[in-house]
């Protein structure tokens, strides 16, 4: 080939690459971030909606959310009244409230959607429900991992999951699993090991039964935490959305739920970290709520809480 016929050749090639390269596929905006847009019914019970889409940074929650779904407001626009049709109002013969309550990466926001700017990677999630026996569920577990990913307001703070002495190997494996879902800055210690500065600034997972101090604690605050089941000696009392008890179980039974940090010094409500339990009746009952956790995690997403009894996972409340 001389070198006339070579020149063209490449001169053709690079051509061709360039026409190419501009008819790919725009790449993702500059600065873009990606959040997941979810609206469910009665504690996650049913999905309504579940989209992923791209943002400019800073987008208020409640912009995003017109995007995907037809929304009405009330309040001067800052206060969701309806999604899809779905207004709030009274419901039932006993005429209980019903309303929209915006969570950001599985907690209860503390501002309005108007206020409330999105960062990269957030889970904004619509929850309509009945509040006439709880008024505020701080946070849900439906939205796993978060917000051990990402946190509130694009603040994370450090993951530690705490034990009984008897389940540090349950506890290795929840930490392998968090690592595979990309989750950092994760600890664990004994139980009996935290200090109050790690209660009071890490999200928690507490790994053990009632007999643990820091659970036993919490189930003694339940109704403020916002729980919808608790230990009553060696049973676990399940209640409904309207306050009935619904269930008690006895051995072998293990309860996933969480709350904003009641020790964080700001209280509950400050939106800033989590206190999960995983919990049970016995030592069988932690690992079979752990077992849900980790290996199905599909049939926890988008509920307030849950139960595992008799290898069923129960979503609550129901």
């Amino acid at each position: 080939m001389n070198r006339r016929k070579w020149l063209i050749l490449t001169a053709l090639l690079l051509l061709a690459t360039f026409l190419c390269a501009c008819s790919a596929a725009p790449p993702q905006e500059a600065g873009a971030i990606t959040v997941k847009i979810v609206a469910t019914q009665d504690f996650g019970q049913e999905l309504m909606l579940a989209e992923t889409i791209e943002l400019p940074p800073g987008t208020p929650a409640m912009t995003a959310l017109e995007r995907v779904a037809d929304i009405e407001t009330a309040y001067g626009g800052g206060f969701v009244n309806a999604i899809n049709g779905i207004s709030s109002g009274f419901t039932g013969t006993q005429q209980t409230m019903t309303d929209w309550f915006l969570y950001i990466n599985g907690i209860q926001a503390k501002t309005g959607a108007l206020d409330y700017e999105l960062n990269d990677g957030d889970i904004q999630h619509w929850d309509f429900h009945v509040w006439s026996f709880r008024q505020s569920v701080p946070a849900i577990i439906g939205d796993f991992p978060e917000p051990l990913g990402h946190g509130y307001g694009g603040k994370v703070s450090p993951t530690l999951i705490a034990h009984a002495d008897d389940l540090a190997k349950e506890a290795d494996n929840l930490e392998n699993r968090l690592s595979q879902l990309g989750i950092n800055n994760i600890s664990i210690k004994r139980l009996s090991e935290l200090s109050m500065d790690e209660k009071e600034s890490a999200n928690l997972i507490l790994l053990g039964t009632i007999d643990s101090e820091l659970i036993s604690e919490l189930n003694d605050i339940w109704e403020r935490l916002g729980f919808f089941a608790h230990f009553e000696e060696e049973k676990l009392v399940v209640f409904n959305a309207s306050g009935e008890v619904t269930a008690e179980y006895g051995a072998g039974v293990g309860l996933i739920q969480a709350t904003q940090n009641p020790w964080n010094p700001k209280g509950i409500g400050a939106a800033e970290n989590v206190v999960w339990l995983i919990s049970g009746t016995d030592t069988d009952g932690v690992k079979s709520a752990l077992d849900a956790l980790i290996n199905h995690p599909t049939q926890l997403q988008y509920a307030s809480a849950a139960v595992t009894a008799s290898g069923e996972i129960i979503r609550i409340p129901q």
